[in-house]
């Protein structure tokens, strides 16, 4: 279990963020250790527990705040200039969360040496992690790597699943950008003729059905998936084949065109790739997850508790009717669960026009678009799904577990009947209020259908807490200036 983490998270960055973590907490340590009136003093009467957990925690979101400045990216090894800066960014936010933190506790105990203690924490959390990072690190690289050369050490050995086209643009890329720092061993491909081939100065060494013990032999980091022409249902078997290696598998293709645009994945600027490894984050089991969402949601109804209350009183006003439209959906594995919206149409009105519409949209792969004049939909309904504010009884959903706050949208059954098989593996992760699809997706049109899918797919073999967090953010502009709702 241990070397499957390893693998997944990886070496270097493990260690990585377990230097991280340390200096951190020293530096806690330290800015107690000069700013404590004496230790026994301290602990009964300055909130010390309450102050250990909250430089705690900052400590511990290190990780994830130097992770969005992918200070774990390997080219920050050779950027002396880049590294330092970015750390600097990184221990601003870092200790910003701290002080809020400390903030809330609001008490003169807390706030006692506070300023004077972040100060000392910052300082000597940059002052460690430059020296452990920026100098020591590279040096005990260099020293313990045969022929103490840090970009062998940093470089990766890789597979390009493809030898057409794509994958000859793919392997003249990486000759002529050795800051990449990867070594292309060869190519696999599908047609078993081109085996012991060499295109483009690399060979072909094998077929897809040898991957997994190719990638063993030659001890593979990377895996790039260099296929263009390919439908979606066997692109996805193919990953899932990819996946098999335990090695980190990357798409160079056109399919996930609109995450690459939208999301800034990976760090090949030249190629649109996207990184489609395993599972969820080492850092953010499905355990972390749920716990994020039941404190998330449970605050989240009691703050917008007055907003309820208004948002139900005008619908009981302005038509006749259950405040609640409750309905039933499909959610993770295909299961059925009951799902909450403030009712936004008419009672008892005839859904047949909106089975025929999804029935189009979803057999016809056409960009998603909303029945226009819809004569169901209430006056007060229309500004509840312009700002998306029907959606808020699902925070209900998200505390009792039936959903979380971030993941595919759940389905109604008659959409279900009409999905592709490879359209359902989206629901093998638990449904969301918002996701990928919706901050990308939605009402446009030159978004398909499947592009919508692809998005989900994504998403479930991505999961991670920035990435939730990032839609999350990403999904307050379309609420707040109206862009068609969640």
């Amino acid at each position: 279990m241990i070397d499957e983490f390893i693998k997944k998270w990886g070496a270097k960055k493990l260690i990585l963020s377990v230097n991280d973590i340390l200096c951190t907490l020293i530096a806690f340590v330290l800015a107690l250790y000069f700013t404590a009136p004496g230790i026994k003093v301290y602990l009964t009467e300055y909130s010390f527990i309450e102050k250990f957990l909250i430089f705690l925690a900052g400590a511990l979101l290190i990780v994830p705040i130097f992770r969005y400045y992918q200070l774990y990216k390997h080219k920050y090894f050779l950027r002396v200039g880049e590294h330092t800066l970015l750390i600097l960014k990184g221990l601003l936010i870092n200790s910003i969360i701290i002080i809020i933190g400390i903030f809330i506790i609001k008490t003169q105990e807390a706030l006692h040496d506070s300023r004077t203690q972040v100060i000392i924490y910052f300082t000597v959390s940059f002052t460690l992690l430059f020296i452990t990072r920026v100098l020591l690190l590279r040096r005990i690289l260099r020293a313990n790597y045969v022929g103490g050369n840090l970009k062998e050490f940093i470089t990766r050995r890789a597979l390009a699943v493809g030898a057409g086209n794509l994958g000859i643009f793919f392997s003249e890329i990486l000759t002529v950008k050795p800051h990449y720092h990867i070594e292309l061993i060869g190519f696999i491909d599908e047609n078993p003729d081109k085996k012991g081939k060499i295109v483009n100065r690399v060979p072909v060494i094998g077929t897809v059905e040898e991957l997994i013990d190719i990638s063993e032999e030659q001890e593979i980091d990377e895996i790039f998936i260099t296929i263009q022409n390919i439908e979606n249902k066997k692109l996805l078997d193919l990953i899932e084949k990819c996946k098999l290696t335990n090695c980190h598998v990357n798409l160079v293709s056109n399919h996930f065109d609109i995450i690459s645009a939208k999301l800034d994945e990976g760090e090949y600027h030249d190629l649109k790739v996207i990184s489609v490894s395993p599972k969820l984050s080492p850092l953010y089991s499905e355990k972390f997850k749920r716990i994020f969402d039941i404190a998330a949601s449970g605050l989240l109804m009691l703050l917008l508790f007055p907003v309820w209350l208004l948002i139900s009183a005008a619908i009981k006003l302005s038509s006749s009717g259950s405040v609640l439209y409750k309905t039933n959906v499909i959610g993770k594995n295909g299961k059925v669960f009951t799902w909450y919206k403030f009712r936004t149409m008419f009672a008892n009105n005839d859904a047949k026009a909106h089975e025929i519409h999804l029935e189009k949209l979803i057999t016809a792969n056409k960009g998603y678009k909303k029945l226009e004049n819809d004569p169901r939909i209430t006056p007060i309904g229309k500004y509840l799904r312009k700002f998306s504010l029907d959606e808020l009884p699902q925070l209900w959903n998200v505390f009792t577990g039936s959903m979380s706050l971030v993941g595919p949208r759940p389905c109604l059954p008659y959409e279900y009947e009409h999905f592709k098989d490879w359209h359902k593996l989206k629901y093998k992760v638990i449904p969301g209020i918002t996701g990928l699809a919706q901050i990308i997706a939605r009402n446009r049109e030159d978004v398909t259908f499947s592009d919508s899918v692809l998005l989900d797919l994504y998403y479930a073999d991505n999961q991670s807490l920035w990435l939730d967090l990032k839609i999350l953010f990403k999904t307050i502009p379309v609420m707040v200036l109206g862009k068609g709702g969640i």
